[in-house]
């Protein structure tokens, strides 16, 4: 079972990505991933998703992140509490999960004057594990490999990884080759080579997008999605199936959710109209590619729409 927390970034980023769902971006291939991760990443990860943290900064869309979220403030405070800022002293962030245990692993410049964040104001236990202190609650911590890679995740997990760190090396190949597809700019991106767990659609299904996308159980293999942050946004990547017959069931699917998000689209809402229409999703074989384009006037909506849907 995974963090509750944990569990919640991976839904997000996984709505996100698919409801946004450019194939066509003609630039070079082979997303980034920091060298410093690739040696930590065991080798039954099925999903990796990855935040360019220094790039989205650069963007001017990261200043209406800020004003829509709030993004100054939160920081200000995380800070404050934690000796961190997350501002400038995270580069990349990387959830690593292999279908049962979920680690975020964190890039950046984390030593301070008394060698680690002390996460005091958070809570939780200081407590020494072999060579590393282990900082937090049972249900998260986090620790620090070096001053410049953070580790969370359950503190069994973490525990673990600490157990059989020696036995890492690279990143699995099936993965590695979903990460050559993407192109290099993306600053937010998935790769997976695993299918979708069915206990991934229990629960009550109030908008019928379960219904529709139970048809991907059981047809999915693997996944590689990525969106480039600028101005807009533009979204491109392909879904791995099982067959052609699979492929078919997962596109129409895909395109049954982007049709019952038209459905429900609010009166206040329409221009998201025009986002749904730059939705392109076609199969190719057993792949489905999926591609889509946020144009910048079109940015504000899709944010005030987001800030609706998130959890307060």
């Amino acid at each position: 079972m995974l963090p509750r927390n944990t569990k919640y970034w991976i839904s997000a980023l996984g709505a996100l990505l698919l409801t946004l769902g450019a194939c066509g971006r003609r630039q070079q291939k082979g997303v980034f991933l920091d060298p410093a991760f690739g040696p930590l990443i065991p080798p039954d990860t099925k999903l990796l998703a990855g935040i360019r943290l220094d790039k989205i900064r650069e963007t001017p869309l990261y200043k209406k992140l800020d004003g829509q979220f709030d993004l100054n403030r939160r920081l200000n405070l995380f800070a404050e509490r934690t000796g961190l800022d997350a501002r400038k002293d995270t580069w990349q962030l990387l959830l690593v999960w292999n279908g049962t245990r979920a680690l975020v692993m964190a890039r950046g410049k984390f030593s301070v004057a008394d060698g680690e964040p002390s996460f005091k104001e958070l809570g939780g236990e200081h407590l020494r594990y072999k060579d590393y202190s282990v900082i937090g609650t049972p249900e998260t911590s986090v620790f620090f490999l070096n001053p410049s890679v953070g580790i969370a995740g359950r503190r069994s997990d973490l525990e673990n990884f600490i157990d059989h760190r020696a036995e890492y090396s690279n990143v699995p190949s099936s993965l590695q080759a979903g990460l050559n597809e993407l192109p290099y700019s993306d600053q937010l991106w998935l790769v997976s080579n695993g299918t979708i767990p069915e206990r991934a659609l229990a629960g009550p299904d109030t908008t019928g997008a379960k219904s529709l996308l139970s048809n991907l159980v059981g047809y999915v293999q693997g996944a590689q999605l990525g969106l480039h942050v600028d101005q807009g946004i533009d979204f491109g990547g392909s879904v791995d199936c099982t067959s052609t017959e699979g492929a078919q069931r997962v596109r129409d699917a895909i395109k049954g959710v982007v049709g019952l998000a038209r459905l429900r689209t609010p009166d206040n809402q329409m221009e998201m109209l025009k986002l749904y229409d730059t939705v392109r999703v076609n199969q190719d074989g057993s792949k489905v590619t999926l591609s889509a384009s946020v144009a910048p006037d079109l940015v504000d909506p899709l944010l005030k729409m987001l800030v609706q849907l998130l959890p307060r």
